[in-house]
């Protein structure tokens, strides 16, 4: 009987039924075979069958799932297969083992073996393993093989072949067979012994879920079965693709067995919604289903968790609730935990925990190293100490200082906890000096000094142990000691996956956090689900890469080729599939939660929330107001606009954004498609506030257009749709963040000098997006020089299987130009292409757009060249602005604005003609005029001076402040400056003050919540120095979270401070420090990562804050690679010294405009741009910091190198000194511009004849030229 019934009990009830039915009938258990999906489903089956069956005694059930009849039928059929394999050396039994021990086989063959042309050696392990499985699950031979790789035009076939049949030959010569090399053998074992003759009925579930390997088998056993159920979804199959279950499986089934299918006639509406709306890209609502969308991942969190704790308050039961996400890190569990964990157990199941994670494992793997003379950490000193042996910390300074100076355990004894630290070093000695293996010591050490375990601890402890156990049964223990420290690397780096070692029990207390593969395995349903992070590109993660894919590597593929539409459409199909089975699971409601950034405050890539249109959020206002403008008459034209090429060029203040986003709403009006307008910006932050505000605007809309930052359009493109593959570049590639950037870059700097190392740094993007030709030979060394740094980063590059932010934009461009297909798919989708910020947009850049609007040539630009000011860091091509302008089919300059006092917007406009005076490219002839009754009045709105000296000045500016916060508590201030450097020293005069102050930096070193834990993280480094104490205290108290001015105490302390009873302390909040820092020394043997949250989620709670500490550990987690703690803050700190960080994209106080008023904003006059305050402050505005005048400006060597670096494409025309030095002064005018039209009430300009300079020396400075010329 062949059952496509979509309900999963009624399934395991109709097949429980019948096996008892033939038990009953006197039908033995070894002629029935029962087949589930895995080992927790075996379980709960035979555990139905034991209710039901009336016999007294019985045999063992046949109940297995695929694999577990594999591994039980070739420890039965050893004899038959040793026999059968020619060998010198026999084997009593088999060595049945986990990957890792194949991983490990496989890394000795890679070391051999070259793949040229393929880089990284990490990736090639991960894509040959999956190229191998899906081999083995698919049962292809050699000529299907050949026949998918001519498919794919694959370049690394031979490799993968030659590297795979290594691996074959050395796991079957030490008999070391993991579950895929148990199957391969499994199938000749069936079909060569009789193994299987009783076997008379077949039972199996989840048929839709078999791979080709099981079916053959089933196919198999079909002539001697008298009787069967297969039970099976014909739209399941949620493990296609990668998992390769059979989509066919159906009409298999009905050609195998012939006889037709027995359909449920109950019919899923859920489901067929679902699919019509992801592979018919319809809308259509579902029941009982509420989409949320918010701004970042930690309301995610906050909403999931206020809705569950009022599900509690309900007496709904845990288990009847359950979370479903592919992101399952740090931020997700910590987050959980702090706010559930007292009112449920939470059940994480991921397969992909890291064994490291368990104390047990990674105490245990450090005291092996310290037995084998394998120097350890402090920090993993730490772990033995406190995790394993239960000594608090604070009294192990004598251990650590011993420690130092031996490199082993010292013979010493301690104040207290003494009698512990003696029993363990008479068992390490003890243990150490036995002739035993690695996982007996293990097993010693543990039973002789742990007094306790909780259960979770231990089963993952035991799985360590059984992967020791597998070295030493296929490597032999003597090659495991010697290769003791490669194996150990290889168990840290180990993940917990595939075949879990305990079957899953779910207890009423018990709230499931999975993905969305694991609650579908183990078929979890629920009365609740709640699906996280929608919007992440992870819920639709590709199966292809330059090694394999997962589709064409399927049995029954028949096509002669594979296209980007293939692709789109069998991805569709799986999250099709997943999402429809999901929802099979859920009883009653779900609620989808969206970001539109993503844990590292980058922009979503995508996701599934396109095709989730639910129920209105019940916790919505009523109906938010509809969008209206009321254009003036310089903006109508832009409302006009109907179709073709639009230039809008835009002075400060015009309301562009505000007409931009009518525009998008009134193109939706017309019928445009939402996702068919392309929004580009340049900066996040301007993508992030056009994404919020047409959210807003638009509340019940289901689509929004795509916005994102160009960079983030050009990632999507490659990684859309397996695109990358054309780029030969594997599914796991990744950005290169500053963290990785500075790791590759230490690492090819021993050559060079720092000063090379920083300009070569620099130059890097220069060359690649001026798409520099390096191959000609230069007379020049430190061209040379530079050339060869170059080479060493890129392969650094590929090795690491990472790609720079330049090469995003330069590889897109690229995959469009080479790929007319790709080119086709995204120019039909972009129908209209809308640019912000075009002013800033490089040369690649306008290729991309000019690419992208190709068909449709509905193009929006819209700038002010008056605001370039990245050219002379960045490769902004204003000129090709300029050309758009002239060219465009429509032109419209908005050149009103109500943002400024009239005598502000006179001032800008006299710098617009004094610019065009002395430069004539510097500006773009537009003068700010004003809105009639709308901008602000203000007398005498321009104040300027040259002060005697700095001093003078500062008190100046500091005495306008509080004049000003006096007359108004909610007044917003800005002070704009030209370096980082004086806007930290700005910050700690006005602090200094008493003021409130923000930073408006980039800088990391400039974040409170960064130097909160920054300080923390430097105490538990050395928590026994006073002084490191001492500073913590001080930063933490500078910050508002201790009482100022109790460090006298610490320091006076002759012993460490950390080590005191803090009930001995008079002060009350000196102690409640100490034992704060106590608190958190004992915490530092968490994952780094782990006790980053924490530190900073005890000392911040609102959103824009905790989202920051998430992302600090999301940095930290990468910097953290080599577990070296010292190097992780090495690398932190100096992070901290750089004024941005690329691939982190933190969020700023300034998003909540209300929470900036009362607060002096402190900025560089870069970071102002896109921002207006009531009150501005220009100090220290000297011609050295800002240089206008030609004649007196200096050219930096570096600027000169950069020039040379830019002339390596043939067709730039290289810049003479003096065109440098107009080519700055140009920018520093723009830059003064932008600064003078940030002020809306009143513009303070000032600067003083003498500053001081090195050696704190004071000395005459000339003012700025506008003193003399604009200012009068």
């Amino acid at each position: 009987m062949l059952l496509n019934f979509i309900k999963v009990d009624f399934r395991t009830k109709v097949l429980v039924e019948k096996y008892t039915e033939l038990i009953s009938a006197g039908v033995k258990p070894s002629e029935i075979l029962v087949l589930v999906q895995n080992s927790t489903l075996k379980k709960q089956f035979v555990d139905k069958i034991l209710e039901n069956i009336k016999i007294d005694a019985i045999e063992k059930l046949n109940v297995h799932s695929f694999f577990s009849i594999v591994y039980n039928t070739l420890i039965e059929n050893w004899c038959f297969i040793e026999n059968a394999i020619p060998s010198d050396k026999h084997f009593i039994l088999p060595n049945l083992v986990g990957l890792e021990v194949s991983q490990f086989l496989l890394k000795d063959i890679l070391k051999h073996v070259e793949v040229k042309g393929y880089n990284s050696k990490k990736s090639l392990l991960h894509q040959i393993f999956r190229r191998y499985s899906l081999i083995v699950q698919n049962h292809l031979s050699n000529e299907q093989i050949q026949e998918r790789s001519k498919i794919l035009k694959e370049s690394f076939a031979d490799d993968a072949e030659l590297i795979i049949k290594k691996l074959l030959s050395s796991t079957l010569k030490s008999r070391s067979l993991d579950y895929l090399r148990q199957t391969l053998i499994f199938n000749h074992v069936y079909k060569h012994t009789d193994y299987f003759k009783n076997i008379k009925y077949l039972l199996v579930d989840d048929a839709d879920e078999m791979t080709p390997v099981c079916f053959d088998f089933i196919s198999y056993l079909k002539p001697q079965l008298k009787d069967w159920i297969i039970c099976f979804d014909s739209l399941g199959s949620s493990r296609c693709g990668y998992l390769s279950a059979d989509t066919s499986i159906e009409c298999k089934l009905i050609h195998l067995f012939n006889e037709d299918v027995q359909t449920d006639k109950n019919i899923f509406s859920q489901g067929e919604i679902i699919f019509s709306n992801i592979l018919e890209n319809k809308h259509e609502s579902l029941e009982n289903f509420t989409l949320t969308s918010l701004s970042k991942r930690a309301e995610i969190l906050d909403f999931t968790i206020e809705k569950i704790q009022n599900l509690f308050k309900k007496n709904v039961s845990a288990r009847d609730i359950t979370i479903i996400t592919p992101l399952q890190d740090d931020m997700l569990r910590f987050t959980l935990e702090e706010n559930l964990k007292h009112s449920c157990n939470l059940m994480f199941l991921s397969g992909s925990e890291k064994l490291i994670d368990n104390p047990l494992v990674k105490a245990s793997l450090g005291i092996l190293k310290l037995m084998l003379g394998i120097e350890i950490s402090e920090m993993d000193l730490r772990v033995i100490l406190s995790d394993y042996l239960g000594i608090p910390l604070k009294y192990c300074c004598p251990i650590f200082e011993g420690y130092k100076k031996t490199g082993g355990f010292p013979h010493i004894s301690l104040e207290f906890y003494n009698e512990k630290y003696q029993k363990f070093l008479e068992v390490f000695e003890e243990v150490k000096e036995k002739n035993t293996k690695l996982s007996t010591k293990v097993f010693d050490l543990f039973y002789k000094l742990v007094d306790f375990a909780d259960e979770t601890k231990i089963n993952k402890f035991n799985f360590f142990i059984k992967q020791l156990r597998d070295f030493e049964s296929v490597l032999g223990a003597k090659t495991v000691i010697e290769r003791a420290d490669e194996i150990i690397t290889q168990i840290e780096n180990s993940i917990i996956a595939e075949n879990p070692s305990t079957t899953l029990e779910i207890s009423e207390n018990d709230l499931v956090i999975a993905t969305p593969q694991k609650i579908i395995d183990n078929k979890i349903s629920s009365k609740y689900q709640f699906w996280l992070d929608v919007s992440h590109s992870d819920w639709v993660k590709t199966d292809t890469g330059p090694l394999y894919n997962a589709w064409v590597f399927q049995s029954d593929w028949t096509k002669d080729e594979y296209t980007v539409e293939d692709d789109i459409f069998l991805a569709k199909q799986k999250t099709a599939r997943i999402l429809r089975k999901l929802l099979l699971l859920a009883q009653e409601h779900v609620w989808a939660c969206s970001s539109l950034f993503d844990p590292s405050g980058v922009e979503n890539l995508g996701g599934i929330e396109d095709y989730l249109a639910g129920e209105a959020n019940e916790d919505d206002n009523n109906a938010k107001p509809v969008f209206k403008i009321t254009p003036r008459d310089d903006q109508k034209p832009v409302l006009d606009y109907k179709k073709g090429a639009m230039a809008i060029s835009a002075v400060p203040g015009a309301g562009k954004t505000t007409i931009l986003l009518a525009l998008i709403i009134k193109l939706i009006e017309r019928g445009v498609i939402p996702t068919n307008i392309f929004v580009l910006t340049y900066m996040d932050s301007a993508a992030r506030n056009f994404r919020e505000r047409i959210k807003n605007m638009c509340p019940n809309t289901t689509l929004l257009p795509n916005i994102s930052t160009i960079h983030g359009l050009a990632l999507k493109i490659i990684k859309e749709n397996s695109n990358f593959e054309r780029l030969n570049l594997s599914a796991d590639f990744d950005i290169c963040d500053d963290t990785q950037r500075m790791r590759i870059i230490k690492g090819i700097t021993g050559k060079f000098t720092k000063t090379e190392a920083d300009e070569f740094d620099r130059a890097i993007s220069v060359l690649k997006l001026q798409e520099g030709d390096i191959s000609k030979p230069s007379s020049d060394k430190k061209i040379e020089k530079f050339k060869t740094f170059f080479k060493e980063y890129q392969a650094q590059l590929r090795e690491a299987n990472l790609i720079d932010y330049d090469d995003i934009l330069i590889m897109s461009v690229k995959l469009l130009e080479n790929n007319p297909d790709i080119l086709e798919y995204y120019q039909n989708i972009c129908e209209y292409i809308i640019e912000d910020e075009a002013q800033d947009s490089s040369g690649v850049q306008q290729r991309l757009i000019g690419l992208l609007s190709g068909k449709h040539k509905n193009i929006i630009r819209c700038g002010d060249i008056n605001q370039a000011i990245t050219t002379t860091f960045s490769n902004a091509d204003v000129e090709g602005f300029r050309r758009f302008i002239a060219e465009a089919d429509t032109t419209v300059e908005m050149n009103h604005s109500q943002r400024c006092t009239q005598d502000v917007m006179t001032l800008a406009n006299n710098l617009v003609n004094f610019g065009n005076e002395i430069l004539p490219k510097a500006f773009f002839t537009s003068y700010m005029q004003g809105v009639t009754g709308k901008n602000p009045v203000s007398e005498n709105a321009i104040f300027s001076r040259v002060f005697e000296n700095a001093f003078a000045e500062r008190n100046f500016v500091l005495k306008e402040i509080k004049n000003i916060l006096t007359r108004n508590k909610n007044a917003t201030i800005g002070i704009l400056l030209r370096n980082n450097y004086q806007v930290a020293s700005w910050a700690g005069f006005i602090n200094d003050a008493g003021l409130k102050s923000i930073t408006r930096s980039e800088s990391l070193g400039q974040k409170g919540v960064f130097n909160t834990i920054f300080s923390i993280l430097k105490f538990i480094q050395n928590p026994f120095d006073n002084e490191v104490l001492v500073s913590t205290y001080e930063t933490l108290a500078d910050l508002g979270f201790y009482k100022q001015r109790l460090q006298l105490e610490i320091r006076a302390s002759e012993k460490p401070f950390i080590e005191k009873d803090g009930d001995d302390i008079e002060s009350a909040a000196l102690a409640q420090f100490l034992w704060d820092m106590q608190y958190w020394l004992n915490s530092s043997t968490l994952p780094l990562e782990e006790l980053v949250i924490r530190i900073g989620l005890f000392y911040y709670t609102s959103d824009i804050e905790k989202s920051n500490v998430y992302l600090i550990a999301i940095l930290v987690k990468r910097l953290n690679a080599s577990g070296k703690f010292d190097l992780t803050l090495q690398r932190l700190e100096e992070l901290a010294k750089k004024p941005t960080l690329s691939g982190f994209k933190f969020f700023s106080e300034e998003e909540d405009k209300d929470a900036m008023r009362g607060k002096v904003q402190i900025m560089t006059l870069h970071k102002s741009k896109g921002d207006e305050f009531e009150y501005v402050f220009l100090p220290e505005m000297a011609e050295k910091n800002l240089s206008i005048d030609v004649s007196k400006a200096k050219t930096k060597a570096s600027t000169i190198f950069m020039e040379e670096v830019r002339a390596f494409n043939p067709s730039y025309k290289s810049k003479s000194e003096l065109e440098l030095r107009e080519f700055n002064s140009e920018e520093s005018l723009r830059l003064l511009y932008v600064a003078i039209t940030r002020a809306q009430l009143k513009l303070y300009i000032t600067t003083s004849a003498k500053a001081k300079g090195w050696g704190n020396k004071e000395t005459e400075q000339e003012p700025s030229v506008i003193f003399g010329n604009i200012l009068l």
